[in-house]
């Protein structure tokens, strides 16, 4: 399995005051393709930090990230705004979808920014919302929508674009327990069905353990990395 994410030596330093705080403290991994990888740790812990760096929305004090073989740390911000456009998609915790658009415009959003024709775009929404269940709903608005179903849509609209890294940054901390279990269950089926590599940050130990690999973040290091592959094999398949 190739790496598609190597992170070496990632120091994130931020001034506060006379102090200085190491939000990054020289963190190194890689990610493979096609892997669910969890970051999990307390508030403060530089977990959203390190999301925001792979994602090219921060930039790193010092250190490398090399994403599908591309430096992303070098890349100037037009250049980050057109890796990230063709190469990521991302799920967050407030599902952040447009009020006045019915779940399949929410869907097909990003690919308007791509300059895709309407007929082609609508086209790829339904088909992911298809995927995540929501065909009936999809002329509802948000609005008309519970939480989970939002965070189904906030899903597709992931997906619509192909993207070969998925970011979810707390993608299920707006829902109860029972709607997290099936927003997981549904992310853990993407990964799986369509090959994607998903790197999600939660505080949540209960939702990492739907990850394939579980990286604790304790003060900005890295302080271990838990294998989940065996015991997913073990019949923990949901």
């Amino acid at each position: 399995m190739k790496k598609i994410i190597s992170v070496k030596n990632l120091y994130k330093l931020y001034r506060v005051g006379d102090s200085c705080v190491r939000a990054l403290d020289g963190v190194s991994f890689d990610i493979r393709e096609g892997e669910f990888c969890a970051i999990v740790g307390t508030s403060g812990s530089g977990k959203s930090t390190l999301l925001n760096m792979l994602a090219g929305l921060e930039k790193p004090t010092k250190g490398e990230i090399v994403i599908d073989g591309c430096h992303i740390e070098k890349l100037k911000e037009d250049e980050l705004v057109r890796f990230r456009r063709e190469n990521v998609g991302f799920v967050f915790q407030s599902f952040h979808l447009i009020g006045t658009m019915n779940a399949v415009e929410n869907v097909a959003l990003p690919l308007t920014f791509r300059g895709e024709p309407r007929k082609q775009r609508m086209k790829k929404a339904e088909r992911i919302l298809e995927l995540v269940n929501l065909t009936k709903h999809r002329k509802h608005m948000p609005n008309q929508m519970s939480g989970g179903q939002q965070q189904r849509v906030g899903v597709a609209r992931a997906l619509v674009s192909d993207p070969k890294i998925i970011f979810a940054d707390e993608p299920t901390g707006n829902l109860d327990s029972h709607t997290s279990e099936d927003v997981m269950g549904l992310m853990q089926k993407v990964v799986r069905e369509q090959g994607r590599t998903l790197v999600m940050v939660t505080h949540d130990d209960h939702l990492a353990e739907y990850a394939d690999r579980v990286f604790h973040i304790i003060d900005g290091k890295i302080v271990k990395i838990e294998e989940k592959q065996k015991r997913k094999e073990g019949g923990h398949e949901s």
